[in-house]
């Protein structure tokens, strides 16, 4: 009989958990984080201009 200490799932775990570790890694290392916010500051302000103009046209 074979001894298996990894269950298929619990690999497959493993991997997705490893890949996406070195996806954060990269994303941390190349400045995407600075990036998006930008991009969150830019889509803020983008609302509230949306939603002044609709409470205003309500008035």
């Amino acid at each position: 009989m074979i001894y298996r200490s990894w269950s298929l799932l619990s690999s497959t775990v493993a991997i997705w958990g490893g890949a996406a570790a070195a996806g954060l890694t990269v994303v941390s290392l190349s400045g995407g984080k600075e990036k998006f916010q930008d991009y969150l500051c830019r889509e803020g302000d983008r609302l509230r201009r949306q939603d002044r103009a609709t409470m205003a046209s309500a008035n």
